[in-house]
């Protein structure tokens, strides 16, 4: 099933030309060319989830690099972007890494309104197959509002495909968004197949009740102080766990090896396959341009993207999810020390070192500085893979973080749940497997430290650390606290410029 998912997607996938929420996609296809036969709405969607793919683009552009667990820094020789930018909370309406988020974003949207339209037009409408590609696509959708309001807040909101050059569409606030996307997943909690019954890396119903669980569980962030909606996580998490179709892998490494299309954690991933133009898991590229001798000739990317010393020591030493980093003397596959010139043109056994040894490690770090990522590698690789892409599917929600999730809710109610304390310390020591000592009492401290540890570099720790208002707390190389501000990106000029109906975000 993954693997016909992205045959689909490459073979498939509809080229648009949309560069806002408020532009019509020009598909190559005509109306009179396509969805004249069923399968081509199957068609359809593979292409709309091969543009999932942005999902990677927020983790190294937005989530992680503003956060405290991933430092881009300007090293010679690397491409950096606007990444330094990120990491001080300095950037602004004109930032390349935003504007190109926005951007992708808005594409998954109208796409997705470019086939729930042909849908709806078509003489397949009332065909059970055909709806279920419709709502698939209104889920996709969901997600991309849901992305859009917790970075951007206030984007247009549009549901159909057609365009008006003399009437764009008005911005919509957060709260509109947010039920917005309330009213499409709770209706698509019981519309969308059952999860017995989907294929593998597509919606389903827990998926929608998932990514709810994330709306619900931020719901003061979007809505304001007094609008909690703790009593709807634990309700919609335990209808996850009491449908049985899901389990928290013992071995951690096997949520992201090679093959973990296989896990029983998985419940919405990115699928990802190194032949394919769209899907491709590209995540390592932030950090292992210099370990070809090790991993291979596909990794052929650029070393940028480190662990912030403080974040990686809060791992105890036994932890086995401290494997997800790279650090120390480096070794090939064949067992030999990996040579090569440092910054200082010596040659020598490569050493990513956990501290940063420059003077300015954000604006100019050595390049060997830092504990690198290496979560999709940390138990091996496999698979057919090509130059920049591994076949390691990506989770986006993952059965921990209902969990997790869980367990906030229930200490947000009473600190003083014996459940939550039960379920952090279930995910924390893995069923027993992970050899670190189980909390005694759970604090906001260790809960947020823990879904750092659990989640890191998995597009969550900024959404997390706004929930528990330490977006804007001094990190390493940061000595003061940043404007509030910056717990919402600017509306990129350009498209403010493109639709007169929009305003800046506050403070920009």
């Amino acid at each position: 099933m993954k693997k016909t998912l992205i045959i689909l997607t490459a073979i498939c996938f509809a080229l648009y030309s949309c560069t806002d929420l408020d532009v019509n996609p020009d598909s190559k296809l005509t109306d009179s060319q396509a969805y004249n036969e069923k399968q081509e709405f199957e068609y359809g969607l593979s292409g709309l989830y091969g543009h999932l793919q942005v999902w990677v683009e927020s983790i190294y552009k937005a989530s992680c690099p503003s956060t405290d667990e991933m430092l881009s820094p300007n090293r010679s020789g690397d491409w950096k972007g606007d990444m330094q930018l990120l990491y001080k909370h300095t950037w602004d309406a004109n930032t390349n890494e935003l504007k190109g988020l926005y951007e992708q974003y808005s594409v998954l949207i109208a796409t997705a309104n470019d086939l729930i339209g042909k849908v709806d037009k078509s003489d397949f409408k009332s065909d059970q197959d055909v709806l279920n590609v419709k709502n698939e696509a209104r889920f996709l959708r969901s997600f991309a509002y849901f992305m859009m309001m917790d970075m951007f807040a206030n984007v247009p909101l549009k549901t159909d495909p057609d365009y008006d050059h003399k009437n764009p569409p008005k911005q919509a606030t957060r709260a509109q968004l947010f039920t917005f996307v309330e009213s499409e997943l709770k209706d698509l909690s019981s519309s969308l197949p059952k999860a017995e019954d989907a294929v593998y890396g597509r919606a389903c119903r827990n998926t929608a009740k998932s990514l709810l669980v994330k709306l619900y569980l931020n719901a003061e962030v979007y809505l304001g102080t007094g609008n909690a909606k703790w009593s709807e996580v634990v309700t919609l998490t335990k209808e996850i766990m009491d449908d049985h179709q899901y389990v928290l892998e013992d071995n951690f490494k096997d949520v992201f090896k090679w093959d973990n299309y296989t896990s029983k954690e998985m419940i919405f991933p990115l699928v990802c396959d190194s032949r394919s133009t769209k899907t491709e898991n590209i995540t390592f590229l932030f950090s292992i341009g210099d370990l070809r001798a090790k991993y291979g000739p596909f990794a052929a990317g650029w070393g940028g993207s480190s662990v912030p010393p403080t974040f990686f020591r809060t791992y105890d030493e036994e932890d086995v999810r401290r494997d997800a980093f790279i650090f120390g003397p480096q070794f090939g596959s064949d067992g030999k020390p990996i040579m090569a010139t440092d910054d200082n043109k010596v040659e020598r056994q490569l050493d990513y070192t956990i501290d940063f040894t420059t003077s300015d490690p954000i604006d100019g770090a050595d390049h060997w500085d830092g504990a690198r990522g290496g979560k999709y590698l940390m138990d091996g690789i496999g698979g057919d893979m090509v130059n920049r892409g591994i076949n390691n599917d990506i989770p986006i929600i993952r059965y921990a973080d209902i969990l997790l999730m869980r367990a906030e809710a229930l200490f947000r109610i009473s600190n003083t749940s014996t459940e939550a304390l039960q379920l952090v310390n279930q995910v924390r020591t893995r069923n027993g497997n992970n050899p670190i000592p189980a909390f005694t009492v759970l604090t906001e401290e260790n809960l947020l430290a823990e879904r750092g540890r659990e989640f890191a570099w998995e597009g969550w720790r900024r959404n997390d650390l706004i929930r528990f208002d330490k977006f804007n707390d001094v990190r390493d190389f940061i000595t003061q606290k940043t404007d509030p501000k910056y717990k919402i990106f600017p509306i990129p000029t350009v498209h403010l410029k493109a639709n007169p109906n929009m305003q800046q975000n506050p403070g920009y």
